[in-house]
């Protein structure tokens, strides 16, 4: 017969072995659980990084797509601004359009299309029908000089005013001569975009660009009334 004394001690160990085996069970779950985890981390990290090259390589692919279409961008302005008729070859602006001259296309202070105007237009419209231009939309844009508007106050309001007039007429007329109007959207930058500083004569004009038609609008530019 067991001792009296001893059952205490007998369940003390009991509950001290039944103690160690839950320390041990959960050691050996938290190791699991730590090497899971590690090992999800080298999964993430993997993944990270073929993300990451991922992400490189359709950089490159989208850089040398823009590359490309800067390139054909840069190669049909220049054919559009070729001589037409021994005409004089037109300007292309840093700001990257067809400047139309502000003395040749309209008299001073108005915004009406001059006929001498109209006339250099022609081969410009000609060529913006052929296939080549037609996945193009075309950014009529109004530029003026940094003087305000006095003598003709009544009519415009500011330089941004007559400049967006202007390149309306122009828009207008395009349109007149066979150009798509869904092809055609005006912006006026009034001031803030001068060829050349200080010289007035060249800084009024109105400039023809040309942009993809999966480009995003410029936040100037709106859909001009076609009425």
């Amino acid at each position: 017969m067991r001792h009296w004394l001893l059952e205490p001690l007998e369940e003390r160990i009991r509950e001290l072995n039944w103690q160690l085996d839950s320390a041990e069970q959960a050691t050996e779950q938290a190791n699991v659980d730590k090497r899971l985890a590690q090992r999800e981390l080298e999964i993430a990290k993997g993944d990270a990084r073929a993300n990451k090259e991922k992400l490189a390589l359709a950089y490159d692919a989208l850089r040398e797509a823009r590359t490309k279409l800067d390139e054909r961008l840069q190669e049909r302005l220049s054919q559009l601004s070729e001589a037409q008729d021994g005409g004089e070859k037109l300007e292309i602006s840093q700001y990257g359009g067809i400047v139309l001259k502000g003395e040749v296309f309209f008299r001073p202070g108005r915004h009406e299309l001059t006929s001498a105007g109209q006339k250099a237009l022609q081969p410009l419209v000609s060529k913006l029908q052929e296939e080549q231009y037609a996945s193009y939309e075309i950014e009529v844009a109004g530029h003026s000089d940094s003087d305000p508007i006095r003598r003709t106050k009544s009519r415009y309001r500011d330089n941004w005013d007559l400049a967006a007039m202007r390149a309306n007429s122009v828009r207008r007329y395009l349109i007149e001569k066979g150009i798509e109007n869904e092809r055609l959207f005006t912006s006026s930058w009034g001031f803030l975009h001068p060829i050349e500083a200080g010289n007035k004569s060249r800084n009024r004009r109105v400039e023809i660009m040309l942009r993809k038609k999966t480009e995003a609008m410029p936040a100037s530019a709106k859909k001009a009334d076609s009425k």
